[in-house]
């Protein structure tokens, strides 16, 4: 069970997380209780999502970035 309730997505929102990620994710769901922090995640999710690195370096980059934040990935 969630820690934090789950809402509906917007419709206009799911869309661009079905074009964006592939599905709408739990994790939508929960920052959906602030439009604004969907809107902008999900706008990061697309910016990524075009990125021209190859996917093996970007993988390298997201593990980098987490280490050297000190996040459990």
């Amino acid at each position: 069970m969630a820690l934090v309730p789950l809402r509906e997505v917007a419709d206009e929102d799911r869309q661009r997380a079905e074009r964006y990620v592939g599905r709408v994710l739990n994790f939508h769901r929960v920052v959906a209780h602030s439009p604004e922090a969907l809107e902008g995640f999900l706008a990061l999710s697309n910016a990524l999502r075009k990125m021209q690195l190859d996917r093996r370096l970007r993988e390298l980059a997201y593990l980098r970035a987490a280490q050297v934040n000190h996040c459990q990935y």
